[in-house]
């Protein structure tokens, strides 16, 4: 049962939050914006659980009927809004989950508080409406938006909202919070580099057997580049063809490590390093490539990323990158 003082990374935003309720100035709409994973969803539900809590303090206590009630999602004061019949909130789940069931009391509660996922995924139409009862809002009425891209709010949604950016932890922070899990220290600092500052993502990642195995494997490919004749990078291509499912994380484990590499050619120092268990093997990769090619590996990764996201032909994409990264 999480509590404020569990939210990793955020101080700022949960003292800020706390002191909304000590202070009895709660706003009558907030949104929580940041990646996936970054603990939005976490904290807007501390804050409505908070807020709920019989003893009226600014943590919850997790004891009280209204605590465990939250905790088993079935809170009668707590609204959870969701699509209906599309993948996004559209005008018709605003009128009948929020606006006509915001004109209804609380049943127990001080508050009602409706929390609304994916809301950045509003229709305009959808938005208008929303706004008309937070524009002119119950007394008794709070709306948490989880957002991941703010910028598709309309200005007049912004403005009438408190808002809090969730900005992604940094690595040593994910990395003690998995360790303080029971995790091994190379599974979390291997799941931390690759969580983008994402605990929710560095914890799904710790659990995946296959992102360890792929890990390991990737690394190792890129570990024997700088022998590679043209030939060979053509079947190295073909071998990548496994990952064409979840490119995304081969990509992603690559850019790391020519990212570390490109930090020891520059600087000759680990100290900045994110991959830290893979030290060993990217200081020697860093020494027999030279910085050119190097900052050509970063920006063909780059590039192909790009090039997957248009759909381009994924062997062709795969090759072009490779010969790139070994300078041919």
């Amino acid at each position: 049962m999480y509590q404020f003082k569990d939210i990793i990374g955020h101080g700022f935003v949960t003292e800020s939050l706390q002191k909304a309720i000590s202070s009895g100035r709660v706003a009558h709409a907030y949104i929580f914006d940041g990646i996936e994973g970054v603990g939005r969803k976490l904290t807007a539900g501390i804050f409505a659980k908070t807020l709920q809590c019989r003893s009226q303090g600014i943590e919850p206590c997790n004891e009280c009927i209204s605590c465990r009630a939250f905790g088993d999602s079935n809170h009668p004061d707590v609204i959870y809004v969701k699509p209906e019949k599309t993948q996004t909130l559209g005008v018709d789940d605003v009128r009948e989950q929020i606006n006509r069931e915001a004109k209804i009391k609380p049943y127990q509660y001080k508050y009602k508080i409706f929390i609304i996922d994916e809301a950045d995924k509003m229709t305009v139409q959808a938005q208008n409406a929303l706004l008309k009862t937070i524009e002119e809002p119950p007394s008794y009425a709070v709306f948490l938006l989880i957002s991941e891209n703010i910028k598709n709010f309309l200005p007049t949604m912004i403005s009438r909202c408190i808002i809090y950016k969730l900005k992604p932890a940094n690595n040593n922070e994910v990395e003690i919070f998995l360790k303080n899990k029971g995790y091994s220290e190379v599974d979390a600092v291997g799941a931390s580099a690759s969580g983008g500052g994402s605990i929710g993502k560095a914890l799904m990642l710790i659990e995946d057997e296959s992102f360890k195995e792929d890990r390991a494997e990737i690394s190792s490919h890129l570990n024997r580049l700088p022998d590679l004749n043209l030939w060979d990078i053509l079947l190295l291509a073909k071998e990548l063809e496994k990952y064409k499912e979840n490119a995304e994380r081969m990509l992603n484990a690559m850019y790391l490590w020519y990212r570390d590499a490109l930090i020891y050619k520059s600087t000759g120092s680990v100290e900045s390093f994110m991959q830290t268990d893979m030290t060993k093997n990217i200081v020697a990769f860093s020494k027999v490539m030279s910085l050119k090619n190097i900052a050509a590996g970063i920006d063909s990764v780059i590039e192909a990323r790009r090039a997957l996201g248009y759909n381009a032909n994924y062997l062709l994409t795969m090759e072009v990158m490779l010969m790139r990264m070994a300078g041919l």
